[in-house]
């Protein structure tokens, strides 16, 4: 690793620490979180409040099956499996602009007995929606399967790490909420609100790896900062 410029003086012990886990586990993650350091700390950079919104989402979101595997299961194929339903919604003789048949009523209004479909389609749509649901990992349990897939040891500490994993997804959802443009420019945003995020993210993760969890005291300790 090429030392850092001068300028670069962010590079805290704990951040190369962290920087180092990323190197070992999940080098793609760390080039993310390399990027949204510099975006945080280095010169003005335009737009970094959502560049670095979306480091930190991807890392949430991808960590837990880049570390702990991927749910059995795997990734549901939304795009075939409309393009058949779609198929069998045309067959069975429906429109794709939301109106009703005509044979069922002539004004466009829904009728009280509802609408019936084919067993077929019926069937593929119920598939779906299952598949669907079941794949929505609640963000709580994606954060209990990071942390415990890391750390071992804390797959016994379930209740006593539940308010770090809210705190974690906590601070992570202020950055998922700040993905996508809204209209908010960077110099709208709480600077404070925002740096004081992004460190207690990653020194929530720093924790996290380097054991610091095993102890009731660094538990404490993170959560005062969180709260400070």
């Amino acid at each position: 690793m090429p030392p850092e410029s001068p300028e670069e003086t962010y590079w805290t012990k704990p951040r190369q620490e962290l920087r180092a886990w990323f190197q070992r586990n999940a080098p793609s993650l760390g080039e993310l979180y390399e990027g949204a350091l510099k975006m945080v700390f280095g010169p003005k950079f335009p737009g970094r409040t959502r560049f670095v919104a979306h480091a930190v989402r991807e890392v949430r979101n991808r960590l837990p099956d880049v570390i702990a595997g991927t749910k059995s299961g795997g990734p549901v194929q939304y795009t075939n499996r409309l393009d058949h339903i779609v198929s069998e919604w045309r067959k069975a003789g429906f429109a794709l602009d939301g109106t009703i048949p005509a044979s069922i009523t002539a004004p466009q209004e829904m009728p009280a007995a509802g609408i019936s479909i084919p067993p077929r389609l019926y069937l593929k749509i119920a598939a779906l929606t299952k598949d669907h649901a079941d794949g929505r990992e609640k963000p709580i349990e994606t954060a209990f399967r990071l942390f415990g897939a890391i750390a071992p040891e804390n797959q016994d500490l379930r209740d006593t790490l539940r308010p770090v994993v809210r705190q974690w997804i906590d601070v992570t959802e202020w950055f998922v909420k700040r993905v996508h443009d809204s209209g908010v420019r960077d110099s709208d945003v709480d600077i404070t609100e925002f740096l004081k995020g992004f460190e207690l993210f990653e020194a929530t993760l720093g924790a996290l790896v380097r054991g610091f969890f095993k102890t009731v005291e660094g538990l404490d300790e993170i959560l005062e900062d969180a709260n400070s």
